[in-house]
């Protein structure tokens, strides 16, 4: 964890310094909340920095629990690229390289995963720098880690491979370098 706040530091302070300014983005899946209510429970967090006009990098940390004691839990974290075709509201994510992580705490286990994942969302923004998402997660969109995610599907009584999500969060304004 101490690597990972490392390197968004380092993004965070370099990436002005070479592209002006950008902004943070700190968001979470409200649509998980829903979620309390069934068995197996989902939270994401995730930040993204923009890169400029087109073009950001998303660093998501996502966290899968069931609710049975001793339950299994699901760890996944990776980096994203987020492009704006059309305009700086409607985004494409895709994955660039996308590791999990599912410790058995039954039986004593880890396994690790190699995935990716594609999504759609439109970026509705407010004063004062909140922001609201819709998007659209397909997991495994080109069918290439099938067993990967059918392993992930048998050991969780709820893991959807086409998600809608709803996410909040802020935007901030990194200062940039002055000459």
């Amino acid at each position: 964890m101490k690597h990972v706040t490392a390197i968004m530091l380092l993004i965070c302070i370099g990436t002005p310094c070479i592209f002006g300014s950008s902004t943070l983005e700190l968001k979470t899946d409200c649509a998980a909340a829903v979620a309390l209510f069934g068995e197996t429970v989902p939270v994401r967090i995730e930040a993204q920095l923009s890169l400029g006009p087109e073009f950001g990098l998303m660093l998501p940390i996502e966290l899968t629990a069931e609710k049975e004691r001793r339950g299994p839990v699901y760890l996944e974290s990776g980096l994203f690229l987020a492009y704006h075709p059309f305009t700086p509201a409607a985004t494409i994510y895709a994955s660039l390289i996308q590791i999990g992580i599912l410790f058995e705490r039954r039986y004593g286990e880890n396994r690790t995963f190699f995935l990716n994942e594609a999504g759609f969302g439109y970026t509705f923004r407010f004063p004062f720098g909140l922001l609201i998402e819709p998007r659209l997660t397909i997991k495994d969109p080109n069918s290439v880690f099938t067993s990967d995610y059918q392993e992930l599907r048998e050991t969780f009584s709820s893991y959807p491979m086409i998600r809608f999500a709803l996410y909040g969060g802020w935007s901030f304004t990194l200062p940039s370098e002055t000459r």
